[in-house]
């Protein structure tokens, strides 16, 4: 999986879905850009320097994760931990070209909730190995239509469940009207003021994830597919 990954899987059209490389960060933040305004440029950052994704890379080479989050939380490294646990993905098309881009990444709303309840850092540490958030996902003009998109999701969902995560979510604008497409590729989309617990589960007390004004909110629990 991880020299698939490398290589990029192929789908329909002859487009391949694979991890970013550094050489491609300018295209992807393009990209991804255009679809979320509050993209924050460290993740995107780590993939120009190369370290954007290298511990999920590692993790499906047999790497535990856990023992990388421990080792850099003893070493107060935690600052970087984001970016080598983000998951840049892009979409080749059969020249090589960028043309599709994916990035999910630990939740950082769950840490900065968890840290505010009376919880064990390692708790708050490990959420980062459970919940993910699916940041952002944007295609070329040229290409929408064909299904790139969904692939381009499908093979984040197989990553984080073949890492063990638990839980998957996102949000979109909802004058998008993004819903059913969502529905489709398997998420559960909540409706105004609606959201789900993801502190009881992990620690014991009730920490609610939800969409903000304007946006929707969609998730999908890993043992939905289990």
């Amino acid at each position: 999986m991880r020299q698939q990954m490398l290589e990029g899987v192929l789908v329909p059209d002859g487009v391949r879905i694979g991890f970013a490389r550094p050489e491609e960060a300018a295209t992807v933040t393009l990209l991804l850009q255009a679809a979320a305004d509050d993209l924050e440029v460290g993740h995107l950052e780590a993939l120009a320097r190369g370290e954007c994704g290298t511990w999920l890379l590692d993790a499906l080479g047999g790497a535990d994760l856990g023992e990388l989050l421990v080792r850099a939380a003893a070493a107060g490294e935690l600052q970087r931990v984001a970016g080598e646990l983000s998951l840049p993905l892009v979409a080749r098309d059969s020249e090589g070209q960028v043309v599709g881009a994916l990035l999910g990444v630990p939740s950082g709303t769950v840490v900065s909730g968890l840290a505010q309840q009376p919880v064990s850092k390692q708790q708050i540490v490990m959420s980062m190995l459970l919940y993910a958030k699916i940041k952002a996902v944007a295609l070329s003009e040229d290409v929408r239509g064909r299904g790139i998109g969904a692939a381009l999701i499908a093979r984040c969902v197989q990553m984080y469940w073949q890492l063990d995560y638990t839980l998957l979510f996102g949000e979109f604008d909802t004058a998008r009207a993004l819903g059913p497409y969502y529905t489709r590729q398997g998420f559960s989309v909540l409706g105004p003021g609606q959201g789900i617990d993801v502190g009881t589960w992990l620690a014991e007390v009730p920490l609610y994830l939800g969409a903000g004004p304007g946006l929707t909110f969609f998730h999908r629990w890993r043992t939905q597919d289990t």
